[in-house]
């Protein structure tokens, strides 16, 4: 009988997290492709409108950074309770009161609720969940926010054009609230001894973590790195729109295509893994590079454009899942995985924040063909600073 309810619990606690992550990666993620009804709705720039992913990112960086301190010096079903208010919250008011201003801050609380999840989410994967459901969270930290692109973003698409953005967006805001209820129910009890939470204590944590051998250089890669991929999708919406002149609705096609390309390669990434882990990771990357040159002008058909996007992402999945294959044995000294683990989220959002502040102030000035370029080159770089670290460290 324990062992049956240990099964449900783990799989309550898969599926809650799955659809939690689901829900909020839906919610930001439809930002840009919305970029023409939200810069009509509130009266602004299109270009503006990326700071609503801005001040998300913001909340979600911040989440992230206090999340394992704060685990440390509080019980966890706090900060389970926590996130659901914010996110619950942050959503509801983002869709009830249509002010610019109350919108960023309402995006920032609701990040602010995601990013303390995400570290809940490193805790339960690393630290406490059953080892049978070991693979199942990964791939749930792999593969959601993917499948937020292919499905929930057309659907919330589909759904404005017929009753409105904001009932759509409500829809996936209740969605992340009653799951993550459901994942506090289900959560495992947490028995440490806790510390109380002082900025020190904070700081430690980081410190520490900071020490580890080879961690700088590799998070400065993926800081680099990830530039070119949240760039484009920041601005992906405006992407279509200035190159290939298609409306809200026009891009739900796109992006069903490219979100299957990107949540399909997850579940193949294990038996690609047979050829090799270093010659998969170089084509990986080579093929990454080539992709987005060829697609990122506009210049080639829109079936074609699309086809090299689903490639681009495919390989962005696969290098980045090597990666975090590689993690254990590139940091084999480090004692705090939840720490790890959190920064690998919180670095990659913290260049999403860069790269979507940056395109909301500079995009409508320079065009996008400049901004590309920029992105292609932080590509290159990112990958060079990645080869550099791996040779010094697990291809030595």
């Amino acid at each position: 009988m324990e062992n049956k309810q240990t099964t449900l619990q783990g799989w309550a606690l898969v599926i809650a997290s799955f659809t939690v992550v689901f829900a909020f990666s839906t919610v930001d993620h439809a930002i840009s492709p919305l970029v023409e009804w939200l810069s009509a709705f509130f009266q602004i720039g299109q270009a503006h409108t990326l700071w609503l992913i801005s001040s998300c990112t913001a909340g979600i960086v911040l989440g992230l950074f206090v999340g394992p301190q704060l685990l440390k010096t509080a019980p966890v079903s706090y900060s389970i309770w926590a996130s659901l208010a914010m996110m619950a919250g942050g959503i509801w008011v983002f869709v009830s009161v249509p002010h610019f201003i109350v919108a960023l801050t309402s995006r920032f609380v609701f990040g602010l609720g995601a990013g303390l999840f995400s570290t809940l989410l490193w805790w339960l994967a690393y630290e406490t969940i059953d080892k049978r459901f070991y693979i199942p969270m990964i791939t749930v930290l792999t593969a959601a926010r993917p499948m937020a692109v292919a499905a929930g973003v057309p659907l919330v698409l589909y759904g404005g054009n017929s009753f409105g953005w904001r009932p759509a967006f409500a829809v996936m805001g209740a969605l992340a609230a009653i799951f993550c209820f459901i994942f506090g129910l289900a959560a495992p009890k947490d028995n440490k001894a806790k510390t109380p939470f002082t900025l020190r204590a904070l700081m430690d944590t980081y410190q520490t973590a900071w020490k580890t051998q080879h961690l700088r250089p590799f998070f400065t890669a993926m800081f680099i790195n990830r530039l070119c991929y949240f760039g484009f999708y920041s601005m992906l919406g405006i992407w279509f729109i200035e190159h290939y002149h298609l409306n809200t609705i026009e891009l739900a096609k796109p992006l069903v295509a490219i979100g299957l390309c990107e949540t399909a390669i997850n579940f193949v990434v294990p038996i690609l893994m047979k050829i090799g882990k270093k010659p998969l990771f170089y084509g990986a990357i080579l093929l990454n590079v080539l992709a987005f040159a060829c697609f990122a002008w506009g210049k080639l058909s829109l079936g074609l454009t699309i086809a090299l996007i689903g490639l681009f992402a495919m390989t962005d999945r696969i290098y980045n899942m090597l990666l975090l294959v590689f993690i254990p044995d590139i940091f084999s000294s480090s004692t705090d995985r939840t720490t790890i683990g959190s920064l690998v989220t919180l670095v990659s959002w913290g260049s999403l924040l860069f790269v979507s502040w940056g395109e909301g102030m500079f995009l409508s000035h320079i065009g996008v063909n400049p901004v590309s370029a920029f992105l292609l080159i932080t590509l290159v770089l990112g990958f060079g600073c990645y080869i550099r670290l791996l040779r010094r460290s697990i291809w030595k």
